[in-house]
């Protein structure tokens, strides 16, 4: 099972056909969704960033490799956009392939994502699955879903409540250490984001662990290690034993800053399920908004 902030806990059986073209791919961008979300600045001058940063990341199961995603995520210091492009590979394409794009716009108050809008699209076994998110103020304004898919009968109901004050799934992603402590301190991973990905209302909460060095391409130095707890709020099944058993899973995310703010990316997430361990790994960050378009493609 491998849960993120696009959906509610996926299970990833190892038992050949019932890990589903669709189950897969989704279940990669819910691993890469939470690992890969980009925080894109604040207003404030020691926190504003103008430009663009990326990161690529390889996702595995068991220890052998089931996707790679790449993640573009630019700010003008007042507003974002953040996509997300994941494709199954390795082990898992034997089984299924698919490939998923999501995008995030909105702006940044204070240390808050103001989300404006969040699509994503899934392929998988020649079909097409897309969902839209429109919103204003933290608040949900419409969900269009092709196909439309009617909730179950049994799930939980999500009402007009549960879609005020919320953030996207990708939107949910952007860490603002507050203050003026440490960046790579407990205030880069103290907080509980209330998100809607067009289906399920659920909450992640983050807790400090503590600080540890890492060295990735494109980075070497402290990290934020942040514990991640998973809390269904509406919109599943109460009867589903793999949402059930998410509130009991081990989840941790590594958190380092970009260059010259108090914004962090995700490095690493990992994920103990009831089959084995999942890993969402950067292999390559670039943390530099201010290096010119045409700098990273000679220092490519």
């Amino acid at each position: 099972m491998i849960f993120g902030p696009t959906g509610p806990p996926a299970p990833v059986s190892p038992r050949g056909k019932k890990m589903t073209t669709r189950l897969t791919t989704t279940g990669l961008l819910q691993v890469s969704g939470l690992a890969l979300a980009l925080g894109t600045g604040a207003p404030a001058p020691a926190l504003a960033i103008n430009g663009q940063v990326s990161a690529e990341y390889a996702v595995s199961f068991l220890g052998l490799p089931i996707g790679t995603g790449t993640m573009v995520s630019s700010t003008d210091g007042t507003t974002y956009r953040t996509t997300l492009n994941a494709r199954v590979t390795g082990v898992a394409a034997m089984f299924a392939g698919g490939s998923g794009t999501a995008t995030a716009t909105g702006r940044i108050a204070g240390a808050a994502a103001i989300p404006a809008s969040f699509n994503i699209e899934v392929h998988s076994g020649g079909k097409v699955e897309t969902t839209r998110i429109a919103m204003a103020e933290g608040n949900v304004r419409s969900v269009v879903r092709n196909p439309d898919k009617p909730p179950h009968t049994r799930a939980t109901p999500v009402t007009a409540e549960h879609l005020r004050g919320v953030v996207d799934p990708l939107s949910a992603g952007i860490f603002i250490a507050g203050g003026t402590g440490p960046v790579t301190g407990a205030a880069a991973c103290e907080r509980r984001s209330r998100i809607y990905n067009g289906v399920v209302r659920f909450d992640l909460i983050y807790a400090f662990v503590g600080t540890r060095q890492v060295e990735i391409a494109g980075y070497k130095g402290d990290a934020a290690i942040c514990s991640v707890r998973f809390e269904p709020v509406a919109g599943y099944r109460t009867d589903r034993s793999d949402i059930q058993a998410a509130r009991r899973r081990s989840a941790e995310i590594t958190l380092v800053p970009i260059q010259g703010s108090r914004t962090l990316i995700p490095a690493r997430i990992s994920l103990t399920t009831g089959y084995g361990t999942g890993v969402a790994q950067a292999t390559k960050l670039d943390l530099n908004p201010g290096l010119p378009v045409a700098r990273r493609a000679s220092a490519d």
